[in-house]
């Protein structure tokens, strides 16, 4: 069973993945690709500021970032690379008074910090540059190192593609997008059968969200999946933490 931290940093990564993910190619699209957050008015909106270009690199990165993070191979990689990103998203939005919008960038914000935090110990060397650091790899690094991983990043690269091209074949490329890193997962042998429900759910929201103006009952779907999820991952990181007290008191007695 995976430790509590090791499932949540994958959790997190998935999340913040696919949210940029479906960001950008809304915005590449003009709004025709389901996402959560948008605003797929971004470049017609900027371009009143002569920022239309700018919306499109924002777009494009968005998708790379949320590739990067969706992969598990690149995710460290991704959370680096979507502070910045984070920032300077936040910086617009607060500086283009939008209401509610900064709060939901600093709470993206957030769960990005907290990814990094999580991974701590992999940028020791940057604040102690004349030491030697030995950086050991986590269980997590093991997921996403087969081909299905860099099938997903083939297919995040076609889907940008194909923005230019139809809203139907950026859909398709999308969800093999999905089935690819969620492949990835999956076969990494480390999950439990509840781990691969909790990994399952949020894959399943992603293709619903996509799907979601087609029929206003993947909406109710959608709000099925949060809840389960939720409720899931409350008694796993109860049984995990449960797990975790057992070992500790397992070793104490034993060294004891």
């Amino acid at each position: 069973m995976l430790k509590n931290k090791d499932l949540l940093t994958i959790l997190i990564r998935l999340s913040l993945g696919y949210i940029f993910f479906s960001a950008g190619v809304c915005k590449l699209t003009h709004g025709e690709f389901g996402q959560v957050i948008g605003p797929p008015w971004l470049e017609e909106s900027l371009a009143k500021y002569g920022l239309g270009l700018f919306a499109q690199v924002v777009a494009v990165s968005q998708v790379i970032c949320g590739t990067l993070l969706l992969s598990q191979r690149f995710s460290l990689l991704g959370a680096v690379m979507l502070v910045p990103m984070n920032v300077a998203i936040l910086a617009v939005t607060v500086s283009m008074q939008w209401v509610g919008t900064p709060f939901v960038n600093t709470f993206f914000l957030g769960l990005n910090l907290v990814l990094l935090g999580l991974e701590h110990r992999k940028f020791s060397f940057l604040f102690q540059p004349n030491h030697q650091h030995l950086i050991q790899p986590v269980t997590t690094d093991a997921i996403g190192q087969d081909n299905y991983s860099w099938l997903g990043i083939g297919f995040s690269i076609f889907t940008i593609l194909m923005t230019f091209v139809s809203i139907t074949l950026t859909n398709i490329a999308a969800l093999l997008v999905f089935a690819s890193f969620a492949t990835t997962i999956l076969r990494s042998g480390l999950l439990t059968k509840l781990d691969i429900a909790l990994i399952l759910l949020p894959f399943m929201g992603m293709v619903a969200i996509t799907y979601a103006d087609l029929n206003t009952l993947i909406t109710k779907f959608i709000v099925g999946f949060a809840v389960a999820e939720a409720l899931l991952l409350s008694y796993r990181l109860y049984l995990g933490k449960t797990k975790n007290t057992a070992q500790d008191l397992t070793a104490t007695i034993a060294s004891s």
